[in-house]
């Protein structure tokens, strides 16, 4: 088949190609979200989907608007038409006008040619399209459930390509192919009757009807189920060599041996845990090796190694024929059993007298290793205390295997394979609660048990104790238990049964620390943010990076900690409520306090680096060490990661007693200057507000009035006008009578800006002067530059433009003597604006594309969208409405997705305007109409030119 001139393939890594060239599809994210709509068929997928496929649970403030960027990008990378908007979501298209259709046809994407051929019965044709596994690279819930579709597509096509090899002769090709797939898949019947199939006719009857033996047991074993009536038929078939099958040999008969068999019963209602059994299993499977085979499985309390362990020892039991031995090593205890004392009770059941046993612990080891050495064995070693605990119980016959469970990693086992098990997946803890529960129950209020899911972390202890307490009390409802589970205070109360209990289980590994762990621990779980970088850990602990380093990596070791990604540290929402039940309210607003000054040191090295000389630097309280950034670049890149762990750090100090409340809105103050915040200010809105709650209660004045300056200006930032003035007034007021000169001056600023939007222009200027005369008496020139530049751009509009460039020249002087000779690009902005008002077109055009440069540089969306608004401006009022279109355009793409409505207004009826002038007078009245509607919305004087200019285009069709 010729490839298409664009071609998508998900059967694999996710790409596209043009013409046989690789087209660059950027992050994972972005690659997912392509691959969601490509796997949709053509169907619209919604935002919400596209959110959860992308982020899952843990969504960041700003996931739509980056949403609408990964389109941005996908569409600017595959060409136009290739994905469209569709309602509130997006669909693949095939072309620029393209709407939604029946999905890319087979010569666009390897997923719908897959699909063709397997019409066709071209199994073999389908198959050779996968290149490796499907979505390779792309992770989280949505990734996964996709990738596990995909791959039971895959084997059903394998299925059906070896039938056809059994049916054409194949035989000794199918059976190579089938033996280990029957391994990776042993509750598949068709391929174990195929493998019956293809054995017989190779004249291996006795081995035929083995595999039928196996299937029967580990069917009745795992799902407590019988064969097919199919696969039964064929056993029937073969055992009386059916002449219609082709003959077989004789059955060999294999001796039986007594064995002993020591697994506990496995778990009736096992639930999930698929891809770790499949890995465990195929690493104990079997094999033609020379070294013992040993998988460690490690993971915190609770997590369901020992059911794990159990489910799969039980499922490898025909495999291992000469016995299954079992023992609970209490290595999470205080008192783990002693390898001489394990060694004793195993030899004994594998035969040897009592009173035959050594008494020396090495002979006991070596004696053991001797019976094994002929058998085949399966030694299951639950809850280990360490690797010295366990090297001695290790057979040395390459036929026997060894699965090891413990808390810590036992990373010194030579050649094991390591697994580590996590919390439950979503869907997983919620099929264990319907499989206790009942479904009708968990239906009836799926809500609630979503809830309570998340409630117990997804930890499987916690998950049986709820489901069995409500399985023991069907009068309850699910929300009843919820809303107990609510309180993190009572919730580890909650959570016990009978003997089993989560604070136990976390109490066992918990004892065993030493107090520097045990503190460390403690510590670690004041901060409320989802998880800290390991300078932030250091902070917490008061101690230098390599000592926290430590510690940290002990903890992780013996899973009371988890380390999410290299550096960076959390607790199990559990552990942490358990280690917090344990931290005293001294260590804990210490802790607080630590944290609080190191995103300070952090945040105030970024923010000299941006605004040099603001009078911020001058106020802030500087108390503890903070990460060293090479350059700005570096610092927001770090700030942008950290930025959800500031906001929950802020909201602690407001909600703990005692703490810096004027420190965490001088923190506040520097992240809403440094970040790209007004595509979202909810965050911000919500902990300034909480803020002045607890200033008001405590009588901090200082720090109420601060915050309210700071809900003023992120009012006006989402437009919430007469809330902002509301706020700026009373801060204007209070600043002067209290002394807080410096915050009077800010709120002075604000409500000028909310009068020149206004277009009362006297009013403006004349506060912006009352502001200026404030900076000047402080001193801080800084914070003067920036008003004088405000200033101009009234001046600029109110028909001033020489005074506006003198004064925008003054505020730049300012700024490039604080900036080293490098001016802040807003305050070349203002400049611009006045050259362009004071008709010095060319020179405002320069200024706009050196700002423009700075905005980029520094990740100001915000402000590139509102620069490219104001150059194209110049272009229209200078005659080039072409160049117009292409600047307005950009600007409009780039404030849409940082939800910038009132600016999306104002650059809508300018590009309305620019397209009438090019004769495109339908689209530009429609961009026109659109203007008029969100100005209006906005309350924006803007509104009434439009609405004019609206009066005087002719009708449509006149």
């Amino acid at each position: 088949m010729s490839e298409p001139e664009l071609w998508l393939s998900v059967l694999g890594p996710v790409r596209a190609r043009r013409n046989g060239a690789e087209i660059d599809l950027g992050s994972p994210q972005q690659r997912l979200v392509l691959a969601a709509l490509l796997l949709a068929r053509g169907r619209v997928v919604g935002h919400d989907l596209l959110l959860d496929a992308v982020w899952g649970d843990r969504r960041p403030r700003t996931a739509l608007s980056t949403l609408r960027t990964y389109v941005s990008r996908l569409r600017a990378a595959l060409g136009a038409g290739a994905i469209v908007s569709a309602g509130h979501g997006y669909a693949l298209g095939s072309g620029p006008s393209d709407g939604p259709s029946d999905g890319p046809s087979d010569s666009t994407s390897d997923l719908a040619a897959m699909e063709r051929l397997a019409q066709e019965g071209r199994y073999g044709e389908a198959l050779a399209l996968w290149q490796g596994e499907p979505l390779a690279g792309l992770e989280g819930a949505y990734a996964q459930a996709q990738r596990a579709h995909l791959a039971e597509r895959r084997l059903t096509l394998l299925e059906r390509r070896i039938c056809e090899d059994v049916e054409q002769g194949r035989h000794a090709e199918a059976v190579a192919e089938l033996t280990p797939l029957c391994a990776e898949h042993p509750t598949r019947e068709r391929l174990a009757g195929l493998l019956m199939l293809a054995l017989y006719r190779s004249g291996r009857q006795a081995e035929a009807i083995g595999v039928f033996t196996d299937t029967r047991e580990l069917l009745a074993g795992e799902l407590g189920l019988d064969p097919s009536a199919d696969l039964v038929r064929l056993h029937q078939r073969i055992i009386t060599a059916d002449p219609s099958l082709g003959a077989g040999p004789q059955e060999d008969r294999a001796a039986s041996t007594p064995v002993p068999r020591q697994l506990p019963a496995d778990t009736a209602d096992f639930t999930g845990r698929r891809a770790h059994i499949e890995q465990v299993t195929r690493t104990l499977l079997p094999a033609d090796g020379s070294a013992l085979v040993v998988a460690a499985v490690a993971g915190a309390g609770g997590m369901g190694k020992t059911a794990l362990a159990v489910h799969v020892a039980h499922r490898l039991a025909d495999a291992y024929p000469d016995g299954r031995l079992f023992v609970d090593l209490q290595g999470a205890g205080p008192r783990p059993l002693a390898p001489e004392a394990v060694l004793g009770a195993f030899l004994r059941a594998l035969g040897v007298d009592a009173a035959s046993l050594p008494d020396d612990a090495g002979e006991r080891a070596a004696l053991y290793r001797s019976i094994l050495a002929e058998r085949r064995v399966l030694v299951v070693l639950d809850n280990a205390a360490g690797t010295v605990q366990v090297r001695p119980l290790l057979p040395g016959a390459a036929g026997c295997a060894v699965l090891v469970t413990s808390r810590a990693r036992l990373t010194g086992l030579a050649g094991a394979h390591h697994v580590d098990l996590d919390v439950m997946p979503p869907d997983e803890a919620m099929e264990l609660l319907v499989k206790v529960v009942g479904e009708p129950r968990v239906a009836a209020e799926r809500e609630a048990a979503y809830d309570l899911m998340r409630a117990c972390g997804h930890l499987p202890l916690a998950i049986r104790i709820v489901a069995a307490r409500l399985a023991a009390r069907p009068g309850w409802s699910l929300a009843r238990m919820r809303d107990r589970m609510a309180d993190e205070r009572r919730r580890l109360a909650e959570l016990r049964v009978d003997d089993l209990a989560v604070e136990a289980t976390f109490a066992l590994g918990y004892d065993q620390l030493d107090e520097a762990h045990a503190s460390a621990f403690r510590l670690l779980a004041a901060p409320n943010g989802p998880d800290l970088p390991l300078a932030m850990a250091a902070a917490v602990l008061g101690m230098d990076e390599a000592e926290a380093e430590e510690l940290c990596e002990a903890l992780v070791n013996v899973s009371l900690l988890e380390s999410p990604a290299p550096g960076r540290y959390r607790h199990h929402d559990l552990l942490k409520i358990f280690a917090r039940c344990r931290l005293d309210e001294e260590s804990r607003r210490a802790a607080l306090d630590r944290m609080l000054g190191y995103f300070l040191t952090a945040m105030a090295e970024i923010f000299g680096m941006m605004y040099p000389g603001a009078p911020l630097l001058d106020t802030v309280r500087l108390t503890g060490a903070g990460p060293a950034f090479a350059d700005l670049e570096a610092g927001l890149e770090w700030g942008t990661a950290e930025e959800y762990g500031m906001l929950c750090c802020v909201n602690q100090v407001a909600e703990t007693p005692g703490s810096a409340l004027y420190d965490a809105v001088s923190l506040i103050d520097m992240m809403t200057d440094v970040f790209d915040f007004e595509s979202d200010t909810s965050g911000y809105e919500q902990v300034v507000g909480r803020i002045i709650e607890a200033a008001a209660a405590r009588g901090d004045l200082a720090a109420e009035v601060y915050a309210r300056r700071k809900r003023g200006e992120i009012l006006h930032a989402r437009r919430a006008i007469e809330a902002a003035v509301e706020e700026g007034m009373a801060v204007r007021v209070a600043g002067r009578a209290g002394g807080l000169a410096l915050h009077h001056a800010y709120a002075v600023n604000l409500l000028a800006m909310i009068a020149h939007e206004r277009r009362a222009y006297d009013e403006a200027a004349a506060m912006y002067n009352e502001s200026i005369e404030v900076w000047r008496s402080l001193g801080h020139r800084s914070e003067e530059a920036v008003v004088l530049g405000n200033l101009a751009l009234v001046l600029a509009e109110a028909g001033s433009g020489a005074e506006a460039v003198r004064v925008a020249e003054t505020a730049v002087g300012i700024s490039r003597d604080l900036g080293a000779g490098r001016p802040h690009p807003q305050i070349v902005y203002q400049l611009a604006v006045a050259l362009g008002a004071a008709g010095r077109p060319d020179e405002a055009l320069a200024r706009f594309e050196e700002c423009l440069a700075e905005f980029r540089r520094l990740k100001q969306h915000t402000w590139v969208g509102l620069a490219l608004r104001r150059i194209a401006e110049i272009h229209l009022r200078t005659g080039r409405a072409d160049s117009a279109v292409e600047r307005a355009e950009e600007a409009l793409a780039i404030l849409s997705e940082v939800a910038q409505v009132w600016a999306r207004g104002r650059v809508l009826a300018l590009l309305g305007r620019a397209l009438i002038q090019l004769g495109r007078a339908a689209r530009g009245r429609a961009c026109l109409s659109e203007a008029l509607e969100i100005l209006e919305r906005q309350r924006l004087p803007d509104a009434d030119d439009v609405r004019a200019l609206l009066a005087e285009l002719p009708s449509p069709g006149a």
